[in-house]
């Protein structure tokens, strides 16, 4: 342990503060610097006098400092009155005295500005950092208007016993919410009406193949036992054998295109469906062909 250790605490190889260079500052102080020199006071509470100095009270807030530029620092610097060639023509000791001057100015005012460089880069940090600090700031003060919105819109007891737990609808909602009621039980009717309508329409079609009379049915079993017989025995015969191959996915396809074609074209079995019925009633079918058989006609000529 080294002389002078125990201010130190007794602890070996820790250094001193190192001495600052700039005593006051280089730069006029910034709004964060003024505010917190603001709020620094004498600590004299309000309507005690603060002591005289000189016949002078003491003012509750210091001014704010002085500051010296690093040029000014660098100006009052004082070099020997002569250059390093002109030293070399003096005594060994007077020229050593004047060059040990020289080199300490030298010294002095690259110190000046490597402290300069490195106050700029730590106010560069603390600005950041301020920065950061409004942003997080800023966001915890969203939050809590936020949190303090949504607390502010839950229902109080008294504000249920004074206005209910449900808000009432207004005129303009009530008649809204009529027509709405309205519109929904005539597209339900609409729809029920349409399906009905495909449904006759479905039994229309196959009422074509209904026997209805004595004649009808008298022919019916004379081409069912006398002439289509033996074309009844070679279509079973056919479907069994079908059905029996390894081929009989083709009849599936067929039902499905089948059933395609009726959906793509609104049709029932091959016949004419609701759809098509409706556009030949309205007349929009025939509008329709009508419009095609003039564009054709004025393509061609």
């Amino acid at each position: 342990m080294g002389k002078g250790v125990l201010k130190y605490g007794g602890k070996s190889g820790i250094l001193p503060k190192t001495k600052a260079i700039f005593h006051r500052p280089i730069r006029p102080l910034n709004e964060i610097e003024l505010q917190k020199e603001k709020a620094q006071e004498s600590g004299y509470a309000e309507g005690v006098p603060t002591p005289k100095i000189n016949g002078k009270h003491l003012p509750r807030q210091q001014p704010p400092r002085k500051y010296i530029t690093v040029e000014d620092r660098i100006k009052h610097i004082k070099y020997p009155p002569m250059s390093l060639r002109e030293m070399n023509d003096l005594p060994a000791e007077e020229r050593d005295a004047y060059k040990r001057a020289y080199y300490r100015a030298e010294f002095l005012k690259e110190a000046y500005l490597e402290e300069e460089k490195r106050l700029k880069r730590i106010d560069e940090l603390k600005e950041s950092v301020h920065e950061k600090e409004m942003a997080k700031q800023r966001q915890f003060e969203e939050e809590r208007k936020a949190d303090s919105s949504v607390i502010a819109s839950l229902p109080t007891m008294q504000k249920i016993l004074e206005q209910g737990l449900i808000r009432k609808r207004t005129p303009e909602e009530q008649e809204l919410l009529k027509e709405q009621r309205k519109l929904n039980r005539r597209s339900k009717e609409l729809h029920e009406k349409e399906m009905k309508a495909q449904k006759l329409l479905e039994l229309y079609h196959s009422a074509a193949k209904f026997i209805t009379t004595e004649e009808q049915l008298e022919e019916a079993i004379y081409r069912a036992f006398e002439v289509d017989a033996g074309k009844f025995e070679s279509a079973q015969t056919s479907i069994e054998t079908k059905l029996l191959s390894r081929s009989a996915g083709y009849m599936v396809g067929e039902v499905n295109e089948l059933k395609i074609t009726d959906a793509v074209l609104g049709q029932i079995d091959g016949k004419p469906g609701l759809e098509q019925v409706k556009d030949v009633l309205s007349g929009t079918r025939e509008q329709t062909k009508r419009q095609a058989q003039l564009n054709l006609s004025n393509e061609i000529y």
